[in-house]
């Protein structure tokens, strides 16, 4: 077997049979509700049997270190004999569709074929992604906060990114000292230890800067060549004016919209019958 690119960058979904390969670029985390690309491969099946499926590993980075978004690119692409393979797709989910971007380029440039860019709810960065993440943390704890601590919690992580200085790097160091100040207070009520607290503080911290750097990248030329899949909760987004999702769809190539939340894109039959019958991998 040839050698594969190294754990640290990337996790095989499924082993090559051939030298035809898809890459994922996606930021999984244990427990998110959100299906990832091993749930898009499974539902896929048979038709995707003649290649291999890998996803990226991102790099154990943290904002102090301000990577750029090149930083995320060499962490994947520096690695495996990738002149062995045919990379024929890159796909991204979310703001991974940002990265996406940016390996298709490079890939395009060092295999001489241009691979095919697929997109799960494309989005950029700002921000107001980085408070609407806070928002999102908060109403997982559910009960363990009162409803006048998750609604300062809220209030809070809103005034940080409006601040008038709110530089977005800036602004994501104060999104994780308020994570950390939650978050202790939550281990304590439900008795964990701190060392678990710690653990789950520096995977958020690893998620801002993976979104951090993401503003960093233009994706627009790509975008304009890409296929995107768009959930319900992507369409309220674009009609409410959200500006990372109207400029989004502004550069996107196709683009199929289906009637299912964000949370189940990747694990619905509609996106898989969008792949083989438009896709044509």
């Amino acid at each position: 077997m040839k050698h594969m690119p190294n754990a640290q960058s990337w996790s095989v979904i499924s082993a090559p049979p051939s030298d035809r390969i898809i890459l994922g670029v996606d930021f999984p985390a244990a427990g998110r509700r959100e299906a990832g690309f091993d749930e898009l491969v499974a539902g896929m099946g048979s038709a995707w049997s003649e290649y291999g499926f890998l996803q990226t590993v991102p790099p154990t980075v943290g904002l102090a270190d301000r990577p750029t978004g090149d930083y995320y690119t060499e962490h994947w692409m520096r690695a495996g004999d990738w002149e062995q393979y045919e990379v024929v797709a890159v796909f991204g989910y979310c703001v991974g569709s940002v990265y996406a971007a940016e390996i298709a380029r490079r890939l395009t440039g060092t295999q001489g074929t241009a691979p095919k860019v697929v997109l799960f709810d494309p989005q950029l960065t700002d921000v107001q992604l980085l408070a609407n993440e806070m928002h999102k943390m908060i109403a997982m704890a559910g009960p363990v906060f009162s409803e006048e601590e998750a609604e300062q919690g809220r209030r809070r992580a809103t005034a940080i990114v409006e601040g008038t200085s709110a530089v977005l790097a800036e602004a994501a160091v104060e999104i994780v000292d308020l994570y950390r100040e939650l978050a202790t207070l939550a281990f304590q009520r439900i008795g964990l230890s701190d060392s678990r607290r710690d653990e789950v503080v520096r995977l958020f911290e690893s998620y801002m800067t993976w979104l951090s750097a993401a503003a960093q990248v233009d994706p627009s030329d790509v975008w304009q060549r890409s296929v995107g899949i768009t959930s319900d909760d992507f369409a309220a987004q674009e009609e409410a004016g959200d500006p990372m999702v109207v400029d989004a769809v502004k550069v996107l190539g196709r683009r199929f919209p289906l009637g299912l939340g964000h949370a189940d894109l990747m694990r619905d039959e509609a996106a898989v019958r969008v792949l083989v019958d438009h896709v044509g991998l």
